[in-house]
């Protein structure tokens, strides 16, 4: 069973210098996070460069891997490429801060740093907004949302209304605009 302490950094017996980690994510980390998901079965690796200097330490997470998401369009599951990097500055100081997006503070004599949030919100921001199924984007999709979607969309309803009388009141206002 994973626990949020499986993501702690040590560094206190870390030479100076670049030293490399390597995080597996899957569903059971996620689970430790309470939020509604919306995305399943998550294959994903996180490479952490940790550079410790004399007084800070300089950590680079790179995310890459997959998820399963639903279309936006067709509602039908696809599996979707992601990837992400950061950048965080951990100095020390009195008390522990992580409110700044790049710059964290650690209490002075610690000697770990816990990274599971960082990965959890590179993950979410590593999400597309639009969500795409490949086949529509190559036009192979044969999905019946995407015929309604056809005969619903705007583009539609113009071919028809340009058949229809039309109303004039838009053409009192079409002499106005000419005028």
């Amino acid at each position: 069973m994973e626990k949020i302490k499986d993501y702690n950094l040590s560094f206190g017996g870390l030479k100076l210098g670049e030293n490399e980690f390597v995080f597996k994510i899957t569903q059971p980390f996620f689970d430790l996070f309470e939020f509604n998901q919306d995305f399943r079965s998550p294959e994903l690796e996180i490479r952490m460069l940790l550079d410790k200097k004399n007084n800070f330490l300089d950590l680079k997470p790179e995310l890459h891997g997959s998820v399963e998401l639903d279309c936006d369009l067709t509602n039908e599951a696809y599996r979707q490429e992601i990837s992400g990097t950061t950048e965080i500055l951990v100095k020390f100081g009195e008390e522990f801060d992580d409110s700044d997006d790049e710059v964290w503070i650690l209490p002075q004599g610690e000697n770990k740093v816990n990274v599971a949030q960082l990965f959890y919100e590179m993950t979410l921001l590593a999400l597309p907004a639009k969500r795409i199924h490949p086949d529509v984007l190559h036009g192979k999709s044969h999905s019946d949302m995407l015929e309604l979607l056809e005969k619903y969309s705007p583009e539609a309803e113009e071919n028809l209304n340009d058949e229809e009388v039309a109303d004039p009141r838009w053409e009192q206002l079409k002499k106005l605009k000419e005028s």
